[in-house]
């Protein structure tokens, strides 16, 4: 008896709304070192753009709700679309685990398949989350021969994220405090971001847990 063998992809999900955000960051920068013609340029781009973000809120909480299965249904139509029915029915695609805060998700499938699965996530555009549909790209961050090494990588992307997000808190907090608050609310707010730190470590352990359990 041959032992099947199998791949897991680590996969990012990028929604349409984080592209537009990050971009908006971008052009807000370039702002600062620009002339005032190009700045007149840029601010009715910014302006255009935030009308965008506006009206693009409401997505964020449907890219909160959106599940492994919601996942696995759009790569599934991604298969049929470019690969026929028999590619999507013979490529045994499992997602096996989708984190919507960090937008991580582990999808596994045979090591024959796993060209073919991995094209198909460069080609998934969209997501269908109940009567929506959610605009996204996907990459692949990594690819593993086994369940444990998927974890490991998965852990290493989330703490990776984690402590970058520890460290731009940190710098946010210390050049508030220092121009805007005293001494007194400067060790309040300190004490206050030990606290959250707190809970976000809870919050990382939680994800971690449900890596264990879903690979």
């Amino acid at each position: 008896m041959v032992r099947q063998k199998s791949r897991w992809l680590l996969v990012q999900f990028d929604f349409e709304n984080d592209i537009l955000s990050s971009c908006s960051l971008n052009v807000t920068a370039n702002t600062t070192t620009s002339k005032s013609s190009q700045k007149r340029k840029l601010r009715t781009s910014l302006s255009n753009s935030s009308n965008t973000l506006s009206e693009s809120s409401s997505t964020i909480q449907q890219q909160q709700q959106v599940t492994s299965t919601d996942i696995y249904r759009s790569l599934q139509d991604t298969l049929t679309q470019n690969f026929g029915l028999v590619g999507a029915s013979t490529s045994d695609v499992q997602v096996r685990l989708y984190d919507p805060k960090v937008r991580l998700a582990i999808i596994k499938t045979t090591r024959d398949k796993y060209p073919t699965v991995r094209s198909s996530l460069t080609l998934l555009t969209q997501i269908k989350q109940g009567g929506d549909v959610l605009k996204v790209v996907a990459s692949t961050i990594a690819v593993s021969g086994s369940a444990r090494t998927a974890r490991n990588a998965a852990w290493e992307e989330i703490r990776k994220r984690f402590y970058r997000g520890g460290e731009n808190d940190g710098q946010e907090l210390g050049s508030s405090s220092s121009s805007l608050l005293g001494k007194n609310n400067g060790e309040l707010s300190m004490k206050k971001s030990r606290v959250a730190m707190e809970k976000s470590l809870l919050d990382l352990e939680d994800r971690l847990d449900k890596i264990d359990s879903g690979c």
